[in-house]
């Protein structure tokens, strides 16, 4: 499901995104594969090498913020 939801709480944290549950850390999951362009089948670990370079890049990254902001 989201394993790399760990490697992401300052990021999120700073869009006042707070998972405590399971089930809402399963809808963040959903809206950052939303955001770029995985698939919910898509495994974690592809899912955090392509978060990755989001999180690398100035823009994607706040194309990213941006599409996590409406959550």
């Amino acid at each position: 499901m989201s394993c790399y939801i760990r490697h992401m709480k300052d990021f999120l944290s700073d869009l006042d995104i707070e998972p405590e549950t399971k089930e809402e850390r399963k809808e963040v999951d959903l809206a950052i594969r939303n955001a770029i362009c995985k698939k919910s089948t898509d495994k974690c670990n592809e899912v955090w090498k392509e978060l990755k370079i989001w999180l690398d890049d100035t823009q994607k990254k706040k194309k990213l913020q941006s599409n996590l902001m409406n959550f």
